[in-house]
């Protein structure tokens, strides 16, 4: 049985209909790194930001997107096909799966107006790890 790409969001348990599925990337080994490493680390993420987030997420999924806001929009340049769920410095990257499912590859808080290329990197990186089948076996 192959092991999971992705783990839909615990923010959304209690809703019966959404326009999006909302789902975390899980890598192969089965780390997900935007619980892992920013959502569930207090230090990074106080339980105020983490309520934001998540109310933007549940937003997100029952409205299918969040238009004319500035807290939810498409990134630019090589990751383009990214978007970003922001809460103040408090930022989750994502990417569509379909028009029914979006994959939230990680988070983290941005310090800067500009994108580190590292970040860029980064999201590319999980992207393609979690589009490689064979990784998952």
């Amino acid at each position: 049985m192959p092991k999971p790409r992705s783990k839909r969001s615990p923010f959304l348990k209690d809703i019966d209909r959404w326009e999006v599925d909302i789902h975390y990337f899980v890598n192969p080994k089965g780390k997900c790194p935007v619980e892992d490493d920013f959502l569930n680390d207090p230090q990074k993420v106080s339980k105020d930001q983490k309520a934001k987030l998540a109310a933007l997420m549940r937003r997100y999924a029952v409205e299918g997107e969040i238009k004319g806001d500035q807290r939810c929009h498409r990134l630019k340049g090589r990751v383009r096909d990214f978007w970003v769920i922001k809460a103040h410095q408090h930022r989750l990257y994502f990417f569509k799966e379909g028009n029914d499912r979006i994959i939230i590859t990680h988070g983290f808080k941005k310090q800067t107006d500009k994108l580190r290329p590292e970040e860029e990197d980064r999201m590319l990186s999980y992207r393609e790890i979690y589009n490689n089948l064979s990784l998952y076996k």
